[in-house]
């Protein structure tokens, strides 16, 4: 079985509607099974290699202090210290998701988790507002897209095990980004609810203000904990994993509102939603190596050296690459599909890898809200069973914003550069 029916068979199963895991496994275990030059332990070798690193036990610790965090009803807190900042503007409501969507990136790590526990309490508000349906699950799919690019990040965490990149550099270099991205999400709302003449709420003053940041001010102080700890070496993002579950621990328990019986819950909860990038990075890893073997990553470099030897149109191709694959595979197993392949590229043509790997984290992200296969997308619609496709026109105009950050990224590097490399001074 060669390369053409390998990834045939792949996208085969995927268009049959078979979970991607399953999809990328079964050709990768046929091809061990006929080929006669790779015996069949490659599989349970480079499964296990795979997982054989301290980093990945950064997974289950963040989704358990998200876990935990949002049973303590912090998001709801977060909720209203946005709505009393943003929520006089012009679309305040929306502003108010966009916002929450950058505070509670810092805290969950992931983008189905920030969707899910934004997208259960403002959903109805929304609609409720004037917002259609449509364009309601799009303001909260775009809020939930910044978890996995603002830091910390499962995402992150799982593309520098993969390149052995460092992790608090590559945490940092999502902040501006990440941000950017949030407050041109806002722009989009404001632009919406004008059009629509969506009712403006009165200002309710700096005491509100501060009074709803004096709740909210512990969820906030998490991720400075976390990122603090990272950049300055104190602690490994493994252990930044374990030091934020203990401080979500204990602001559970101080607040009272964590009780032992829903701390079970958490755990088993974060169990099960660690499974999933667990499963993906074992088929993948075997998946990946086999396109190698079939000289994949060869035919891709002489295809970029000889037709895309410039930076900016390399970078422009990753764009794109990732777009395009956005429409078939989840962002973390495209990934882990494509850095094997794009590895050679970027040493042959001497690129600056931290600007490279924000870059195509970026572009790799953005299929989490791209239809047919964005993940967050489904997270969204399933809250309150929203048709998949009133979402579709609706979420344009905010891939069209992640698209221009990406671009920003590409032409002017110290826009992801410049605060890893500020706080190594």
């Amino acid at each position: 079985m060669g390369i053409f029916e390998s990834v045939l068979m792949f996208f085969g199963l995927l268009l049959l509607g078979w979970p991607i895991h399953i999809s990328m496994g079964i050709p990768a275990c046929v091809w061990l099974i006929i080929s006669p030059d790779s015996p069949g332990f490659i599989l349970a070798q480079r499964i296990f290699s795979a997982h054989d690193s301290f980093s990945l036990m950064a997974i289950p610790f963040f989704m358990l202090s998200g876990q935990m965090m949002e049973e303590t009803g912090i998001t709801e807190a977060l909720m209203d210290f946005a709505n009393s900042v943003v929520g006089h503007i012009r679309g305040g409501l929306a502003h108010t998701v966009s916002l929450t969507g950058i505070m509670f990136a810092a805290v969950s790590g992931s983008g189905n988790a920030s969707a899910a526990a934004i997208g259960s309490t403002m959903l109805p508000a929304l609609k409720k507002s004037g917002y259609d349906a449509g364009h309601a699950a799009s303001i909260i799919a775009s809020a939930g897209a910044l978890g996995p690019i603002i830091p910390p990040s499962i995402f992150i965490v799982i593309y520098c095990n993969a390149t052995g990149s460092n992790v608090g550099d590559m945490f940092m270099a999502g902040v501006i980004p990440g941000v950017i991205m949030g407050f041109g999400f806002m722009i989009v709302n404001y632009v919406y609810a004008k059009k629509r003449n969506v009712p403006v709420a009165a200002f309710k003053g700096f005491r509100l203000i501060f009074s709803k940041l004096t709740t909210a001010i512990w969820a906030l102080f998490m991720p400075f904990i976390i990122i603090g700890g990272i950049v300055s070496g104190i602690f490994t993002a493994t252990e930044a994993g374990a030091v934020a579950c203990i401080y979500s621990l204990f602001y559970g328990i101080v607040t009272r509102r964590l009780k032992l019986k829903r701390i079970k819950v958490c755990l088993i909860e974060a169990a099960v939603a660690s499974v999933g990038p667990m499963l993906l990075i074992s088929v993948s890893t075997v998946f990946a190596y086999m396109l190698t073997i079939y000289g994949t990553d060869k035919i891709v470099a002489n295809f970029v050296l000889n037709y895309m030897n410039n930076t900016y149109l390399f970078y422009l191709f990753i764009l794109f690459l990732g777009l395009l694959m956005g429409c078939f595979i989840d962002s973390i197993a495209s990934t882990l599909m494509m850095i094997p392949i794009l590895m050679p590229i970027v040493r042959a043509m001497g690129l600056d890898f931290l600007h490279f790997s924000i870059v195509f984290s970026l572009a790799f992200l953005t299929c989490t809200i791209t239809p047919p296969v964005g993940t967050i997308l489904y997270v969204v619609c399933g809250i309150d069973n929203t048709p998949v496709s009133l979402v579709m026109k609706p979420i344009i105009p905010y891939v069209l914003v992640m698209m221009l950050v990406i671009i920003l990224v590409i032409f002017f590097p110290s826009v992801g550069v410049w605060l890893p490399m500020a706080l190594k001074r």
